[in-house]
């Protein structure tokens, strides 16, 4: 495994003679990270010594390591040669990303890569993004039903979209085997990606879709202390904070797989219970905002 200090003494354009005054200086300023002989002073080094490490005639000594990577600010397994570059990673994940969301357009529902989904549905938010997408792969992913060359183009307009998923550095320290783990690297981008879908999703909630979303429905709902109600719930046995969704798909169970005629009923009377509290609540949240928007709008007159 070839250590990686030639390339990164290039990147700083620095000769060899150059980064080993460079990097003893750094030893001089920075004297918790260097090398210390018996004598407590540093020990620096030559161009010679460079030389051989980056030939790998000598292996860089273990107690170096921490100057290099303070001094080049690069996890410790890049220097060793054991991770892909920040480029190398970005180029791994636009790939991935490329890769998924062309899945998504191509299967559709069928594709249930979770990757894919929440790339495909955080593409869809802005129908800028969108449009753009499709005007520069459309055919290919809609018409030929084909993955999409990842043109210099295409990868800028994704890592624009995305620019979310190259700003965790925490991938940076990854070892090349962990990087090529597509299942790793699917699960460490969606939860990035969900993260931000839903951090966008919930900063377009509505006044009722916040109250909704953040389940202060179900409070309301709970104080009412509607008796009929309550037993219907009891009897369906769905009393707990996914009553909406219990609810509903318990309904539509009892009338698709019950025989019980009265179960039937209570099922879908407790569903028609909660739709009408909420026709009620989202009135009562409607007229309050509007109330709200005409007050502001006289105070501005």
């Amino acid at each position: 495994m070839k250590n990686r200090l030639k390339e990164l003494r290039k990147a700083k354009k620095l000769s060899q003679k150059e980064f080993a005054k460079a990097f003893n200086d750094f030893m001089k300023n920075n004297i918790g990270c260097a090398v210390l002989d018996n004598n407590f002073k540093i020990k620096n080094i030559r161009q010679t010594t460079i030389s051989r490490w980056e030939s790998g005639k000598t292996p860089i000594p273990n107690k170096y390591y921490p100057a290099l990577v303070h001094f080049f600010d690069v996890p410790l397994a890049y220097i060793q040669g054991a991770s892909y570059s920040k480029k190398e990673i970005e180029n791994i994940i636009l790939n991935e990303v490329n890769l998924r969301l062309a899945n998504r357009f191509i299967n559709g529902e069928i594709e249930k890569n979770q990757l894919s989904i929440v790339l495909y549905d955080f593409l869809q938010i802005d129908k800028s993004n969108l449009k753009a997408y499709l005007n520069l792969c459309g055919k290919t992913v809609i018409e030929k039903q084909e993955i999409p060359v990842l043109s210099d183009e295409l990868a800028k307009l994704l890592k624009r979209i995305y620019s979310f998923l190259f700003e965790d550095e925490a991938i940076l320290s990854w070892d090349k085997k962990r990087v090529e783990d597509k299942v790793e690297l699917d699960n460490f981008l969606f939860t990035i990606a969900k993260l931000n879908l839903d951090e966008a999703n919930l900063s377009r909630l509505t006044l009722v879709g916040k109250w909704f979303e953040y389940g202060k429905f179900l409070e309301d709902y709970d104080s009412k202390g509607l008796d009929e109600v309550e037993r219907a719930l009891k009897h369906a046995k769905i009393l707990n904070k996914n009553m909406e969704f219990n609810l509903h798909n318990s309904m539509l169970d009892d009338l698709k797989y019950s025989n019980d005629s009265t179960k039937i009923l209570s099922s879908l009377k407790s569903y028609q219970y909660f739709i009408e509290y909420l026709i009620s609540e989202v009135k009562s949240k409607m007229s309050i905002l509007d109330a709200e928007s005409k007050k502001e709008n006289r105070n501005q007159q």
